[in-house]
């Protein structure tokens, strides 16, 4: 019985927390280069909210050329980008936090 109210009282607190508050991985909306977006993670923001970010980011990233970096912050968020490169290809991961609020994406772009 102790077993059951502790099981309710846990699934209840799991549920009176806003989904957007929850980790979530996401779909990825279309690269819009050459390449792909490989995953994305978001905490305390919707994936929806996620999706745009990393089309922001993309264009921030690539007005600075193929390979370039974004160099100021993207909708308020401060990035971090950690890439393996070869000739052809970056694989990176970006961590961009604003707050509480958390979005993780990862990439594979063709150069």
């Amino acid at each position: 019985m102790k077993r059951l109210a502790l099981l309710t009282a846990v699934l209840c607190a799991f549920v009176a927390v806003p989904a957007s508050a929850r980790a979530a991985t996401c779909s990825t909306p279309k690269y819009p280069g050459s390449g792909y977006f490989t995953s994305l993670k978001v905490s305390h923001v919707s994936c929806a909210t996620g999706r745009k970010f990393v089309v922001a980011y993309y264009k921030c990233r690539t007005k600075h050329g193929v390979s370039g970096r974004c160099k100021s912050k993207v909708s308020g968020y401060s990035c971090k980008e950690k890439r393996n490169t070869i000739s052809t290809e970056i694989d990176a991961r970006v961590t961009c936090t604003r707050g509480s609020k958390k979005i993780v994406h990862t990439y594979q772009q063709n150069t």
